[in-house]
């Protein structure tokens, strides 16, 4: 008896509940850091059976507990909700249940030794919350995100168009676009790619992909000569270069609204956020297969031509919005039948497999050259190849492709 009063007054002394019970379930014992919690007396406890104290959803898997402790004389671990006598809350317990023996070693009752893990549940199930919350406003910003980008892809007539787009995360900073242009008769195209990656890419991918749309549509007149990077071609003169200014000028007053206008805004009212973005626009006439593009330091298109690279679109001025009026040459190509654009932004090349590889520029080209005459075959292909590549790697960044083919 002795042994026992000193054995409760060491119970006593933790910060851990103890309880004890009979065979039949009845409490008969407890320490006082677990009536504290339940904020009941000990003679108010005993003679009180288990399940009155715990939810009732758990009182099976409790009496499941304690037979294995009966029949096994082991330990079992065990976590429940056991109510509080005065308010009727709950407070969550963990521990562990054994066997309560007498002498001859015969199961007489059940004890068990609990810890309070309430208010540690509770930040678990508040950062949990504050978890779901965040997934399902990414949730809402990605679906936003990708009505920004077209699914049915405008057509015209002897040409095919595909574009693969694939996040790295639940929002991206590469954004792809295609719409019309110049009433109707020209093919406005975009691939892009904003600085870094996340919420706050996605937010300025937003920004560039509506400033571009609606400023090609703004019908301010500039000075094109000094956008024409051929303008010191040998043998063209200044009459000839005026002329063919004229006949471009349907696709190039537009196109360099677009990019001088977005990077005068972006540098101007969000210079402080320090955001830029590589940008290929091209303005494609359908008829003649001439492309007007600018190059806003972005990975150069490739021309594949006969299966074989025939030119890259090199940037013809910096990334958009680092400064105000930056200075954007136009860039001329005249894709011819069975020729493909093939653009692109770095997160294909640049993907690593397990071991840190990159995916390179050669696999790409491999996949180009195979199936040159079919651009959706192309995307396709790509993504299957870079889903092998990668594997079960976390995608490194985000990936947009986009193949023209003139037929």
């Amino acid at each position: 008896m002795t042994d026992s009063v000193s054995s409760f007054g060491i119970m006593n002394a933790l910060d851990c509940g103890y309880f004890e019970v009979d065979l039949k379930g009845i409490m008969i014992n407890a320490n006082q850091s677990f009536l504290t919690r339940v904020q009941l007396p000990l003679a108010g406890m005993i003679g009180k059976h288990y399940r009155h104290m715990v939810d009732v959803r758990q009182v099976v898997d409790l009496y499941k507990a304690f037979n294995r402790v009966y029949k096994n004389k082991g330990l079992e671990r065990v976590r429940f909700t056991y109510v509080r006598h005065k308010t009727g809350g709950f407070r969550t317990a963990e521990g562990v249940i054994g066997a309560l023996e007498d002498l001859r070693g015969n199961v007489i009752g059940f004890r068990g030794v609990l810890f309070d893990i309430t208010e540690q549940v509770k930040k678990e199930s508040d950062l949990l919350a504050a978890k779901q919350a965040a997934e399902n406003e990414l949730a809402i910003g990605r679906n936003i995100q990708y009505s920004f980008l077209p699914t049915n892809f405008l057509q015209v007539e002897g040409w095919n168009l595909d574009v693969r787009f694939h996040s790295a995360r639940e929002v991206a900073g590469d954004f792809y676009d295609v719409f019309p242009m110049s009433n109707g008769v020209r093919l406005g195209f975009v691939v892009a790619d904003v600085c870094d990656k996340g919420v706050g890419a996605a937010m300025y991918m937003a920004i560039f992909r509506t400033l571009i749309r609606a400023f090609a549509n703004v019908n301010v007149a500039t000075n094109l000569t000094k956008a024409f990077e051929t303008v010191n071609e040998p043998g063209i003169t200044e009459s000839m270069f005026i002329r063919r200014q004229k006949t471009l000028a349907v696709g190039a007053q537009p196109l360099m609204n677009a990019v001088q206008m977005t990077n005068n805004y972006i540098a101007q009212i969000h210079g402080n956020s320090n955001m830029f973005a590589t940008i290929f626009m091209g303005v494609l006439n359908p008829q003649d297969g001439k492309l007007l593009y600018v190059n806003g330091g972005h990975e150069p298109p490739l021309v594949i031509s006969n299966g074989q690279v025939a030119a890259r679109l090199e940037p013809t001025g910096p990334a958009v919005g680092l400064m105000p009026d930056l200075p954007f040459s136009l860039g001329e190509y005249e894709l011819k039948p069975n020729d493909l654009l093939f653009a692109y932004t770095d997160g294909v090349v640049d993907a690593r497999d397990s071991k840190g590889k990159s995916f390179t520029e050669e696999r790409m080209l491999a996949e180009i050259e195979q199936h040159a005459g079919d651009p959706g075959m192309i995307v396709h292909r790509i993504m299957e190849s870079l889903n092998s590549h990668i594997d079960d790697q976390d995608q490194f960044d985000d990936i947009t492709l986009l193949g023209l083919f003139r037929k």
